[in-house]
């Protein structure tokens, strides 16, 4: 009997030890697109996880609109080139320091393989978008998403920035960020012309966007742009208020319900 009960009271206290439940977090992101003078934009993405347990792979997916395309990809971590050709089928398994691609025509998909154990790691995305860039007769149109909405895991900490393939002048380069709900700021720098993005704590299945507009006479062809006829500019600052008023919308909501709750009660 003792025995009986000695194992009984064992039991349960090492059994969660073996089934010890692992996740990670994702401490920082920090995304770089370089325009290329042919409008395709070169993409690098670094990507910080904190695991607590053991991970074997990770995945992203680029969404694409119609007209886009993902070539020149490479995963890396710090000096250790990926080796591509591995499967890209989510929960499969590889050989660590590999990674396979997927073109599903809504997105495109890289799934990387590696042994990780209660460590931080940071892994480097890298890809070509073209038709990402919509070039109009005066501007061209790079609406980025920085960050995905397939993420279960809240990020803590976003940069973004996005080079230029010329020398713009100060006032030619505008820069926006969506949605108004995330918690984060965009800059043109000292200079006016070096566009980036910030943002904190943003929260699960949430996308984050960034909107560079610059001078067409920039680019010296089209080759990895779409072109699309006519000016741009108006559409997209028109396009860009319509925004930033149904935010402000969005902000005032929760005092509209207040107010309404006064009046009742006064009532």
């Amino acid at each position: 009997l003792a025995l009986v009960f000695a194992i009984l009271v064992a039991g349960p206290l090492v059994a969660p030890t073996e089934a010890r439940a692992k996740s990670f977090e994702l401490p920082r992101a920090e995304a770089v697109a370089e325009v290329q003078p042919d409008g395709s934009v070169l993409i690098t993405e670094d990507i910080t996880y904190d695991f607590s347990g053991s991970f074997e792979g990770g995945y992203r997916e680029i969404p694409l609109k119609s007209g886009m395309s993902v070539t020149d990809v490479s995963v890396s971590e710090g000096s250790e080139q990926y080796a591509p050709g591995a499967s890209a089928e989510l929960g499969s398994s590889g050989a660590p320091g590999t990674f396979g691609t997927a073109d599903l025509g809504y997105a495109y998909r890289i799934v990387w393989h590696y042994r990780a154990s209660d460590e931080e790691r940071t892994f480097t995305l890298r890809y070509r978008l073209e038709g990402l860039a919509v070039a109009y007769d005066d501007v061209v149109d790079v609406y980025w998403q920085v960050w995905g909405d397939e993420w279960e895991e809240s990020l803590r900490s976003l940069e973004a920035t996005v080079g230029l393939p010329g020398d713009a002048k100060k006032g030619e380069v505008k820069v926006f960020g969506h949605p108004a709900s995330v918690s984060g700021e965009t800059s043109l720098g000292p200079g006016r012309v070096s566009p980036t993005l910030v943002a904190s704590d943003v929260p699960p299945e949430q996308f984050v966007e960034m909107r560079v507009v610059f001078p067409r006479e920039l680019l010296s062809s089209t080759g990895g742009a779409r072109v699309e006829s006519g000016d741009g500019l108006g559409k997209i600052m028109d396009e860009e208020a319509a925004e930033a008023r149904g935010a402000w919308l969005q902000r005032l909501q929760p005092l509209f319900g207040l107010l309404l709750v006064a009046l009742s009660v006064a009532a």
